[in-house]
């Protein structure tokens, strides 16, 4: 009779963890937004501060007025002058966090982690700089020199009035039409530390190196270049594909077209004739 008490039992032990037990692995219940194994019962404060400059990249007494957005949320704050900002009983998770500000740059925070419970979660200071436009271009060149192993193409900008300097300017570069500060292959920050005020602006050189690098921008047939203003001070982050993003940049300064092979190392003993000038000198007249 024991033991067949004893079998019973085990049988029934068997049975119920066949339906129970979870595989090896398993990370259980689905948790929040981009991760697992975190209940979605579990909630939590999260605070920050933002940080406001000027296009000088100087920092602003008052930090106030910065909407802060938890992306897909819903939900939003806005800083106080000290640029504080906080939510209250968010479940864990991780999310996506933009700062916006009329005349500012959007800046993000791109998955944070939020894991909830009593002790808040403090996101690391957020940059936001205004924005520098500048007065209306007159005239944008493009001008290419050097060699086909050694392409020297800068872009020279001329302004309706003086412009001031030291200056920060980025080329956003793709592989289809009027790429943006948000749609770009890649980008290149330059920054002039000429401390003056003119009518007038050149870039460094374009590093060849960098379509060199990426096999889709050398073998493309069209490149499509512009330029625009930045915020003197560094603001940048990484946005969901990993690229480097600067959110302060302005309105268009010019834009131009290249092929890719225009960046293709060609050998000193291929060039034609030893004062052979790559490319020619280019000239977009903008109304």
């Amino acid at each position: 009779m024991t033991s067949k008490i004893i079998l019973s039992l085990f049988s029934f032990i068997a049975i119920y963890s066949m339906f129970s037990c979870t595989k090896e692995g398993d990370p259980g219940p689905p948790g929040p937004p981009g991760d697992t194994g975190v209940y979605l019962s579990l909630k939590g404060n999260i605070t920050g501060k933002v940080i406001v400059y000027d296009t000088l990249g100087r920092a602003l007494a008052d930090h106030s007025g910065v909407v802060v957005i938890i992306d897909s949320t819903g939900l939003a704050d806005t800083t106080d002058a000290s640029g504080a900002y906080s939510f209250s009983d968010v479940p864990a998770g991780r999310y996506n966090f933009s700062y916006i500000k009329e005349g500012y740059g959007t800046y993000r925070i791109i998955r944070q982690l939020h894991p909830g419970g009593p002790q808040a979660t403090k996101l690391a200071d957020a940059d936001v700089g205004q924005i520098y436009n500048g007065p209306p271009v007159t005239l944008f060149v493009l001008f290419g020199y050097g060699s086909p192993d050694n392409p020297r193409i800068t872009q020279y900008v001329e302004f309706e009035s003086q412009i001031r300097k030291p200056v920060a300017t980025v080329l956003y570069i793709d592989t289809s039409a009027a790429p943006s500060k948000t749609k770009f292959k890649t980008n290149i920050r330059y920054y002039s530390t000429w401390d003056a005020y003119e009518a007038w602006y050149e870039t460094p050189e374009i590093d060849p190196e960098i379509i060199r690098s990426d096999s889709s921008l050398i073998n493309a047939r069209t490149l499509y270049f512009f330029l625009a203003f930045d915020n003197l001070r560094n603001i940048h982050y990484r946005d969901e594909q990993g690229r480097t993003v600067y959110p302060c940049t302005g309105q268009q300064l010019g834009a131009f077209t290249l092929s890719g092979s225009t960046f293709i190392r060609t050998p000193f003993s291929a060039r034609k004739t030893d004062d052979w000038i790559y490319p020619q000198l280019r000239r977009f007249r903008l109304k």
